[in-house]
Formats: C-alpha cells, sequence, structure tokens
C-alpha cells in the first residue's frame, strides 16, 4: 500500500475530493468555482476559455475561465491575496464577448472574442468581475 502511494506521488499525480491535480499545481485549485482551473506559469490560454494573469506578457499565477461562466476574481487565490485587482494580462480564447467589471469604479468593458489584452496603465489591475455579453 505505501509502495503503491509512493508510485502516485511520484507520478505526479494527486486526487482530492475526485478532482485531479497535476504536478506544479497546487491542491488549492480543486477549491476554485465551477468553470475555473489554475494554469501554470505562462501556459498557454486553452480554446474556449478566457484566461486572466497577474503579470504582463501572461506571466504569473493565472487561471483559465471556461466560455458563459460568470466569476468573481475575489474567489481566485493568487499568492496571500487575490485576482481581483491583480489582473495585467487577458487572452479570451471563445467565441464570446467576456465583460471585465471593475466594481469600484462601477465600469464594465468587453473583451471580444479571440482578443488578446496586455492591460494599459488607466485599467491595469482594476477587474473584480468576469461576465458574459448575452
Amino acid at each position: 500500500m505505501v509502495v503503491a502511494k509512493s508510485r502516485l506521488l511520484v507520478a505526479g499525480v494527486l486526487a482530492v475530493g475526485g478532482a485531479v491535480v497535476g504536478p506544479g499545481v497546487s491542491a488549492q485549485a480543486v477549491a476554485l468555482p465551477p468553470g475555473v482551473v489554475q494554469l501554470r506559469d505562462s501556459e498557454v490560454c486553452p480554446m474556449n476559455s478566457l484566461c486572466l494573469y497577474r503579470d504582463y506578457g501572461r506571466r504569473g499565477p493565472a487561471y483559465a475561465v471556461g466560455a458563459g461562466y460568470s466569476v468573481s476574481l475575489k474567489d481566485l487565490p493568487v499568492g496571500a491575496g487575490t485576482a481581483a485587482n491583480n489582473v495585467s494580462s487577458w487572452v479570451n480564447n471563445t467565441n464570446s464577448m467576456a465583460v471585465l467589471v471593475d466594481e469600484q469604479a462601477a465600469q464594465a468593458r468587453g473583451l471580444g472574442a479571440h482578443v488578446s489584452l496586455e492591460e494599459p496603465a488607466a485599467s491595469n489591475d482594476t477587474v473584480d468581475l468576469i461576465q458574459w455579453a448575452v
């Protein structure tokens, strides 16, 4: 039994609560909102996902949000904080318009389908919610 567990860990796969977490991805990922997966630093954005990266150049902690899933960035851990007001780079690999919402300024802006964005200084680190145009 101990040998089997060791082999499982050496293989780099950890099953927690029915979810599978691969090497380099923390077990924390299993507690994410529906439709959200954690990405590795600089990982390419999967198809049918809106990806957010903490740092410019699609670097740093990152998440992929499935098309149509509305998500509060306050529910996505980034270091000691969250992704709310902490995203600099976006990739929309969906066929839908994502709506990036800044709660403090009561503003929303669209990010078109198949569009990437490096946030300009004026709107960097301002998004709190991801919603979708209907």
